[in-house]
Formats: structure tokens, C-alpha cells, sequence
């Protein structure tokens, strides 16, 4: 994913995924691959967020690693999915994680980034189509639907999911999202309002 624009205002907005086909084998561009977690992925990954401004540094996100991902080792070998290149270096993350913004834990997509040096290669489209394909592995009802959490500021990245079957949030404020009641619903039309707008600004730039 790319460096969050920080000239929109932030605003969060949750996406669930609709309607989609059951994603098979996920291949990656040529050069790369998908490698199974390792402790040593640990530091990459945190460098990897804090170069995509996703983290605010990295002690902070060395913290945040361990007291989320480290809190249970079966699950992060499980659900952490990484892309590494020919050197056998670490380029993008995604993972299912668990979640409580709707009141119960279940998994949601976690983390998704990739390095800019290997960024409009096709690696953040695969890194979510193998979490789908992991989720459906591990949820095989499909209920409850996959989600996520973003913002604004990744608006390049919401036009993915957008063209991947995840669809805008758009019922009562969830229990646990860190949001203020009684303004929800406001923001939330006002976000999509922001993230539809600068997608349709940069489809227009294409053309």
C-alpha cells in the first residue's frame, strides 16, 4: 500500500466483504513469493509499517508487534501472510486477525502494506486475495463476513478493496468502533464522500 495521504482529514470507515468468488491458488509477478512466518520476520515487519507511516515508530510498533501478534505464537503462524523478493527479503504483510469493533471477536484483515520500492507490481492485490482465500479456510460458512478497518488517507487503497467485493460499512455504528455516536453516520457518509471523490480525481488524471 502506499504512504497514507495526510492531506485529507482523517476520518476511519470500516469495509465487509459482499459478494465475491472463492479466490483459488493466489499466484505472485515473477520474483516473488509467499513465506511462511519466521521470528526474523519480525523487525522487517515493523520497519516495513513505520516506512509506510502506518506506525509511528518503531519502538512503538516493536511494542505493538509484541503485544498483539506475540500474544498468541499459534495464531501469527497461522494468519501472518508475507511476500518476500528474490533476496529473500521481506516486501508486504497482510494477516487475519482477531477483532472486537462489532461487539465479538472475529477476523478481520490486519496490516496490509508493501514496500514502495516494489509498490504497482500487482503485491498488495495478491496479499489480499490469499487473506480471502485464508479466511475462507479458516471460516468456511463465511459468516460472520470478512472486514476491515481504514481511513481516508488510504483512499488508494480502499479503491482495491472497492474492486475486490468489500463494500462501505454503512449500518449502526458498531459497539466497539472508536467512534462518537451520535456523529457516526455524518462521518461516515462524509468519508466515503472524500475517498469517492479523490478516486474519481485520480481516474480522470489517468485519462
Amino acid at each position: 500500500m502506499t504512504v497514507l495521504d495526510t492531506s485529507v482529514p482523517h476520518v476511519p470507515v470500516l469495509m465487509v466483504l459482499d459478494d465475491y468468488e472463492p479466490v483459488a491458488d493466489v499466484e505472485l509477478p515473477a520474483g516473488y513469493r509467499f513465506a511462511a512466518w519466521e521470528p526474523r520476520f519480525c523487525e522487517p515487519w515493523v520497519r516495513l509499517h513505520v516506512l509506510l507511516g502506518q506506525l509511528p515508530s518503531y519502538d512503538e510498533g516493536l511494542a505493538y508487534f509484541e503485544r498483539t501478534y506475540e500474544s498468541d505464537p499459534a495464531a501469527l503462524e497461522r494468519q501472518m501472510i508475507l511476500v518476500v523478493d528474490e533476496k529473500d527479503e521481506l516486501v508486504g504483510t497482510s494477516s487475519l486477525w482477531r477483532g472486537d469493533h462489532f461487539g465479538e471477536p472475529r477476523l478481520r484483515v490486519h496490516w496490509v502494506g508493501v514496500s514502495p520500492d516494489h509498490q504497482r507490481r500487482g503485491l498488495a492485490r495478491a496479499l489480499m486475495l490469499e487473506t480471502i482465500r485464508l479466511y475462507d479456510e479458516l471460516v468456511p460458512s463465511g459468516e460472520p463476513p470478512l472486514y476491515l478497518t481504514t481511513q481516508t488517507e488510504s483512499w488508494v487503497a480502499c479503491g482495491m478493496y472497492l474492486k475486490l467485493g468489500f463494500v462501505p460499512y454503512a449500518g449502526p455504528m458498531p459497539p466497539s468502533f472508536d467512534a462518537d455516536p451520535e456523529t457516526f453516520e455524518e462521518k461516515n457518509d462524509e468519508a466515503w464522500a472524500i475517498i469517492r471523490g479523490k478516486l474519481a480525481e485520480a481516474r480522470r488524471s489517468r485519462s
